[in-house]
């Protein structure tokens, strides 16, 4: 604490944000005073957990306890005074306790579980891509894509590369390194890809960079988002995962190994079949909002059969080129709508599934699933994930293999929430029901 006293004293910081994310993967941002921030490290500050979703009202106080090593100086263009950030653990109000429904500490929990299954020293690594839209509003009100450009296309077509520039400057200025950026596929959508990390550190990374995002997006009078679909007849956003298992101790990959095609060693194997296994229950936290699966259909790249491959970006995971220290696997359902602890820890637990229960790989599927017929994806055992969310919801409430590693009280209380969600949309009437049935 003494060093970050004497940053906040060189640096001038005026502000900390003390920032935590709820169970549905929302940001929370509480400000205090530079010179209180020494005590609220030592003794925690507390807040109402009802108002997040985290608690009831009978029982809302919550402490929110800084973790140290996350404290960043945040740029100075941000906001007209000095502000730093520190991303806080949530615990009980009166003790020592870790809170159980934090979804952070719902990772680290199954971080410690993998830990505890494949020795201390196995590090859990992950990164997400990080695609999102940019728009802007017309005269009147409606929302227009910033531009018409396509994958990879350069400026002035691509009319976003100012602001990517300008955010990278920001994110450099914090050690936050974009290893790469560009335009995507459809108009409007542009991708950063981060330095890969593990996976605790890469979760608070990804919400820090949607906050910088956003934020200096807004300064410009536009909006970011994340949405998986935003618009019909378009290219959703997907956040495809990256993930590996490091003997840290050894520098070694877990998931390495020369002597097959796919470089692939077993526990790598292991870890795919326990994903396929687990991947209709997973969809309830890595795409959890109603949107998620808009964008999960066939025809638009989205993965929606449950299989995998080496370059082929019709199935569910694949095995992007790297050899070494860069072998890994991509799963590629994630969206931007998930809660990146739940997503991250969801993916995790089902590896380990299937690395204890040395479960079978499929065959891999290395042409375009998109183009078999149903009757063929039947004989080659591809199933396919959920359709909405509520179906999603009802395999992720029956798998008791994974509500049982993320804890089962944390889950009724996530399924609880989003049946609630899923509920209220399905009594909404929609414009389309109107333009549909109206003149019945």
């Amino acid at each position: 604490m003494s060093e970050i006293k004497e940053r906040i004293e060189k640096e001038k910081i005026k502000q900390v944000i003390l920032q935590f994310v709820d169970i549905l993967g929302k940001l929370h941002s509480l400000w205090v005073p530079s010179e209180l921030f020494r005590k609220v490290s030592q003794e925690g500050i507390h807040m109402d957990g009802s108002s997040v979703h985290m608690v009831d009202i009978s029982k809302s106080d919550l402490k929110l306890v800084p973790d140290l090593k996350t404290f960043i100086i945040l740029p100075e263009e941000l906001f007209p005074l000095k502000v730093a950030r520190v991303v806080c653990d949530i615990y009980e109000p009166d003790s020592n306790r870790l809170f159980k429904f934090d979804p952070r500490f719902v990772l680290k929990n199954v971080i410690q579980k993998a830990k505890k299954e494949l020795g201390n020293s196995t590090g859990y690594f992950a990164s997400s891509e990080i695609e999102f839209f940019l728009m802007k509003r017309d005269e009147k009100g409606g929302l227009q894509l910033l531009d018409k450009g396509g994958y990879l296309d350069s400026p002035p077509t691509d009319l976003g590369a100012e602001l990517r520039l300008e955010i990278i400057k920001n994110l450099e200025s914090m050690k936050i390194q974009v290893e790469k950026h560009h335009h995507e596929v459809p108009p409007g959508k542009y991708e950063f890809n981060l330095k890969y990390s593990d996976a605790l550190n890469m979760a608070d990374t990804i919400y820090l960079v949607k906050f910088i995002i956003k934020l200096l997006a807004s300064k410009k009078g536009l909006i970011a988002s994340f949405m998986p679909k935003p618009f019909h007849g378009q290219y959703g956003a997907g956040l495809h995962t990256h993930v590996s298992l490091i003997d840290n101790k050894n520098k070694k990959n877990l998931f390495y190994d020369s002597s097959n095609n796919y470089s692939l060693s077993k526990l790598a194997f292991n870890f795919i079949a326990g994903i396929l296994k687990h991947a209709r229950a997973l969809t309830a936290l890595t795409n959890p909002s109603v949107n998620s699966y808009k964008r999960l259909v066939p025809g638009w790249e989205a993965p929606v059969y449950i299989s995998w491959a080496r370059y082929n970006r019709s199935v569910l995971v694949r095995i992007p080129p790297g050899i070494e220290m860069k072998t890994r696997l991509e799963y590629r359902p994630t969206d931007g709508s998930c809660n990146f602890y739940l997503a991250f820890a969801g993916i995790l637990a089902a590896g380990l599934d299937g690395i204890k229960n040395n479960l079978k790989i499929s065959e891999p599927i290395e042409e375009d699933i998109y183009k078999m017929s149903p009757e063929e994806r039947e004989r080659k055992g591809i199933e396919v994930l959920p359709e909405n969310l509520g179906e999603a919801l009802k395999e992720f409430s029956q798998d008791e293999y994974i509500k049982g590693i993320l804890g089962k009280e944390f889950c009724e209380k996530y399924l609880e929430l989003k049946t609630k969600e899923w509920k209220e949309f399905c009594v909404t009437v929609h414009e389309w029901e109107r333009e549909k049935y109206l003149d019945v």
